[in-house]
């Protein structure tokens, strides 16, 4: 999505493909790209890349350069393209490594001085219960490093972070706090269509995450209130709508 919002005005088109419904539909308005050159097709499960190819010769040298066409979605649907952008993803191949599967404590695996820590770690989410998950965004990745660390002078530490992220979308700066995978309803404090918000993910009458835009500084407070490993109601959410800031400051 952030590659589509930084190209919606240096490209003349521009097609979003995507599994889901809608991404961030939570809190994001179809809305905000239709209007910036962006459509899209979705729910799609899979589509193919198709190519051609050019023969250039420069004098007595000749490459044979191969270019995108189009896409084609599994409906049939043909989109031209020029360039092709894919989030592919990762599953870990551990096969090869003939060990039992990998269990990480303090950032160390069960195999003898082998450490992980980014993209590619599963890791206890410890303020999430006993959540164990994986998070792709640099802060996470460098509390990993930091913990890793410690850990590697055998000053013995856990990590503890609550994990945050931030985006720009056209324009508009979205922050994100907690780990909200499995939420079962949202608590919405402002103006979705206004664009200034706070959203509350909710799982077993407790807030696990919590995203804003235009809500400074929301986001902070909550990611301050859940380190201090105090858990937050759904109902003290809806009941008492000033309750974060004392919260925060007076933890």
């Amino acid at each position: 999505m952030e590659v589509a919002a930084f190209l919606s005005d240096k490209s003349s088109a521009i097609c979003v493909v995507e599994r889901e419904e809608f991404p961030f539909q939570a809190w994001c308005a179809e809305s905000w790209f239709i209007h910036s050159n962006v459509r899209f097709h979705m729910p799609v499960t899979h589509f193919n890349i198709f190519r051609r190819s050019l023969s250039i010769s420069l004098q007595y040298i000749t490459k044979l350069w191969s270019y995108v066409t189009e896409a084609v979605l599994a409906s049939g649907e043909k989109l031209p393209a020029d360039v092709v952008v894919v989030g592919i993803g990762k599953t870990n191949q551990l096969t090869l490594l003939h060990i039992d599967p990998v269990h990480i404590y303090f950032m160390q695996t069960n195999v003898p001085r082998v450490f992980a820590a980014g993209d590619v770690t599963s890791f206890p989410v410890t303020l999430f219960g006993e959540t164990t998950a994986t998070i792709r965004h640099w802060q996470i990745a460098q509390a990993h490093g930091h913990i890793a660390a410690l850990n590697m002078l055998k000053k013995q530490k856990a990590l503890h972070t609550v994990p945050f992220f931030w985006t720009s979308l056209l324009g508009k700066s979205i922050r994100y706090a907690g780990y909200g995978e499995g939420y079962t309803e949202t608590v919405v404090k402002g103006n979705l269509e206004q664009l200034e918000f706070l959203v509350f993910y909710i799982k077993d009458d407790y807030v696990i995450a919590v995203a804003s835009l235009n809500f400074d500084p929301m986001v902070s407070l909550v990611a301050e209130v859940m380190y201090s490993g105090r858990q937050i109601s759904k109902a003290e959410n809806l009941l008492c709508p000033n309750w974060l800031v004392g919260a925060a400051f007076h933890r």
